[in-house]
């Protein structure tokens, strides 16, 4: 369930890699109008998975960041039909009233975004993208939708290049969006509290049964909870100690969660268990962000406060 009054802000980096790969790179910049006018034509959606679902891009409107570069806010929609009916229920009472849908409706999330219009690296095809953290409309779902798009604007604008020998061939950006590794651990977790360590190993195991042999692999597990007794401070000494202890005894990597002090969501970072320092290890970063006004599941417009307080973000 979406708190009304919170979000939390996920860090990644869209790249606009062209395809095919010996095609020059298309900027964002070149793209998103094209993008703008199909969203405000009511022609950004997709319908995915035998037709349960929908996804919108339902508005764009362009903005600033705090260092005066260009970006855009996105408001994604997602129509769901297996998506539970909203209920509620009288805090005094009791009674329950469930919402149903009218013809053609169905259960929606919606996830705000910035996008950066300017790469990271001045001639690069990587772009800062920040967006809210909703269950069940992540980042493969606006990763596939962005891609199809954007297939869909360059063959109306037939985009092409030249191969040597002069065929003319196709071209268009391939959408990746990858996880910024936006802070370290140790950072992080100086004022946090440690919860809990998991180390992990790929194993081989004879199975001592026949159908052992259709086992295609396996992982063997260490799970830590970690007391809040821990003194306050000491959580990258003991993940430290624990790293060592991992590596010594064949497992590869750990995965850490903590939580930093006023976020009620906890971070998670995972470390190779040969890395020297395990503070320095780099994780995706996720940033609470409260609001004053409620946002409900699914918004019909931008809200310019989540927008506002995301730019200062970038």
């Amino acid at each position: 369930m979406i708190e009304a009054n919170v979000r939390h802000i996920l860090y990644f980096d869209l790249a606009m890699s062209p395809y095919p790969p010996d095609a020059q790179a298309i900027a964002l910049s070149d793209l998103m109008p094209h993008l703008e006018k199909r969203s405000a034509d009511g022609k950004a959606f997709e319908v995915i998975d035998n037709e349960r679902r929908v996804i919108r891009l339902t508005q764009t409107k362009k903005y600033k960041t705090a260092d005066g570069r260009d970006a855009v806010g996105l408001l994604f929609s997602l129509g769901d039909k297996n998506k539970a009916e909203p209920g509620f229920t009288n805090l005094a009472t009791g009674q329950v009233r469930v919402i149903k849908p009218e013809k053609d409706e169905a259960g929606g999330l919606s996830v705000h975004a910035i996008l950066q219009i300017t790469p990271t690296q001045a001639g690069g095809h990587i772009y800062r993208f920040l967006y809210e953290d909703v269950t069940g409309f992540g980042r493969s779902l606006i990763e596939r939708f962005l891609r199809s798009q954007f297939r869909q604007i360059c063959d109306d604008l037939d985009t092409h290049f030249l191969r040597e020998g002069g065929a003319k061939i196709k071209t268009r950006p391939l959408v990746d969006i990858a996880g910024h590794a936006s802070d370290r651990l140790k950072n992080s977790i100086k004022h946090g509290r440690l919860l809990h360590i998991e180390l992990f190993t790929a194993i081989e195991k004879d199975w001592g049964f026949d159908e052992g042999k259709y086992i295609k692999n396996a992982r063997q597990d260490i799970n830590i909870s970690i007391a809040k007794s821990l003194p306050h401070g000491d959580g990258l000494n003991l993940i430290e100690k624990v790293k060592v202890w991992a590596k010594n005894n064949g497992y590869e990597s750990m995965r850490v969660r903590w939580r930093e002090e006023g976020v009620r969501k906890p971070q998670s970072a995972k470390l190779d268990t040969a890395k020297l320092d395990a503070g320095e290890a780099l994780f995706t970063k996720s940033v609470e962000v409260t609001l004053d006004a409620p946002l409900p599941d699914i918004s019909a417009s931008l809200s310019e406060e989540l927008i506002k307080k995301m730019l200062t973000l970038v």
